[in-house]
């Protein structure tokens, strides 16, 4: 069995316990090579075992490994990786608060440090109809240049180097959320401006979470 599916089967049911998705709802793959293991369609994550998740070839897009059906966004799991080799996990999450935000004309910025330090780049892309070919090239342009990405009306997809690292990245979005929601109850948000971004990605601290999450270069 492989050590990947073990993996993502632990982070799926993190991911399901912190109620980042609901029912059988977003989908999380890891790279194992030229094999792209993926969630099965249908599955709620927090009753999938190892042997659930299913083998994509990385080239073709066939089911090499496994006897489930992959996610439905299998054609957007696969364009990332192929435009970002060295990715090695996309989780992608229906998260109500991240999903509230984005469903409105509020924007998710930067407010506190653990919005910079950990989520990479992040980029927006408006809404494009799920599970389409559309959704795939709109999300793996994004990808190109983005580690976290903020889906209109729909949920976020994060990249990253290791499980851990994609892991955090959704839960720290949804914790933004929250934020940002509590800040416009209390009053009038106030974003870092771009000095104060460069200020703490200077300092050693922010760094070494990135190395701890296997994100270092």
């Amino acid at each position: 069995m492989s050590g990947v599916r073990e993996e993502l089967c632990a982070f799926g049911r993190r991911i399901s316990h912190k109620g980042l998705v609901a029912g059988a709802g977003g989908n999380i793959s890891a790279r194992d090579g030229r094999i792209i293991w993926m969630k099965a369609s249908g599955f709620a994550m927090e009753d999938m075992n190892p042997e659930d998740y299913c083998g994509v070839d990385l080239e073709s897009g066939k089911v090499t490994q496994g006897d489930t059906r992959p996610t439905s966004e299998v054609n957007m799991h696969l364009a990332i990786y192929r435009n970002r080799p060295e990715n090695m996990a996309v989780f992608h999450t229906h998260s109500p608060w991240a999903c509230g935000v984005l469903a409105s004309d509020g924007e998710l910025k930067p407010m506190f440090a653990e919005f910079i330090c950990d989520l990479g780049t992040v980029v927006t892309v408006p809404y494009v109809t799920p599970t389409t070919q559309a959704l795939a090239e709109v999300v793996a342009e994004a990808a190109q240049t983005g580690d976290t990405i903020l889906m209109r009306n729909h949920g976020v997809c994060a990249l990253g180097t290791t499980l851990k690292q994609a892991y955090y990245r959704v839960w720290v979005v949804e914790d933004a959320a929250k934020s940002l929601v509590a800040a416009k109850i209390m009053g009038n948000p106030v974003f870092f401006n771009e000095r104060q971004q460069r200020d703490l990605m200077a300092l050693d601290a922010p760094k070494h979470r990135v190395n701890m999450m296997g994100g270092g270069k």
